[in-house]
């Protein structure tokens, strides 16, 4: 394990006492074992930090605010608590599946892909209960992604195809470059960060399902509706307007038609779950 780089699991969490134990379970059980489990809990009610304390697990250190901080700047604490040379933001809900610290690790710690800087992969979107209610694969080309080409077509999508926090892997060191979560956006928020990312760098996609996206009555992304095709035309002028990421008029027109029609695709994914 000595010779295994330290990957940070990080994990932000308030009230979370009904999908804690299992998110917690899904870090402490991955095969890959040099992880640290940092939580930070933004003032919970609830039974989260008893929930927390009977794990005994030596590699989990548990921070709780003094007061309730926001979603943003307790996912901002946990992230700058991180030590390892890798990151994984864990949101409190969601899980990870046994092998997908170790399979994204593999691939930073790949010589030919020196210019890395995020690792995502497929997924299983899981409804309150555990239950799948759909795979969801990065469409088209798999593996190394120039990292301006992989965000243009996340564009072209109308949505965020990389993938919410706990898809993707990022080093430390890059982080501390594009700096944390944005707020200006709640809907963009990852991809937000993403796109900071990958000015500095490229992307991997693993062809692999590694974690689960939990929908739920309390989630963030179900209680906004259709304001998020909003939210994501406002995202896409956003990177238009700033000549780095090479959006074209017709890119942000083709994203925006796509948006609307994810959006009420997403929300019919909601309704029914």
């Amino acid at each position: 394990m000595s010779e295994q780089p330290l990957v940070s699991i990080c994990i932000p969490v308030y009230n979370g006492e009904k999908f804690i134990k299992e998110t917690l379970d899904c870090a402490i059980n991955q095969s890959y074992q040099n992880i640290e489990i940092i939580i930070t809990d933004n003032c919970s009610t609830d039974s989260t930090p008893d929930i927390i304390k009977s794990i005994n697990d030596s590699r989990i250190t548990y921070y709780k605010n003094e007061s309730n901080i926001g979603a943003f700047a307790n996912m901002n604490k946990v992230l700058g608590l991180a030590n390892g040379k890798y990151v994984k933001l864990l949101c409190a809900d969601d899980i990870i599946y046994k092998y997908c610290i170790k399979e994204q690790v593999s691939v930073f710690e790949n010589p030919d892909f020196t210019n890395i800087v995020l690792v995502c992969s497929n997924k299983d979107v899981i409804n309150q209960d555990g239950k799948k209610v759909m795979t969801r694969k990065f469409p088209g080309k798999k593996g190394y992604l120039n990292g301006i080409n992989a965000l243009r077509k996340s564009i072209h999508y109308g949505t965020n195809i990389i993938g919410e926090p706990a898809s993707v892997l990022f080093k430390k060191e890059i982080l501390e470059v594009s700096g944390a979560f944005n707020d200006d956006n709640t809907f963009m928020m990852d991809l937000d960060l993403w796109s900071r990312m990958l000015l500095l760098g490229d992307l991997f996609v693993i062809d692999k399902v590694l974690y689960g996206f939990r929908i739920s009555s309390s989630s963030l992304s179900s209680n906004m509706g259709m304001g998020q095709i909003k939210l994501f035309n406002k995202f896409a002028d956003k990177l238009y307007n700033d000549k780095r990421f090479k959006i074209s008029n017709i890119d942000k027109l083709r994203g925006k038609l796509m948006a609307l029609a994810m959006g009420i695709a997403r929300n019919l994914v909601y309704l029914f779950n």
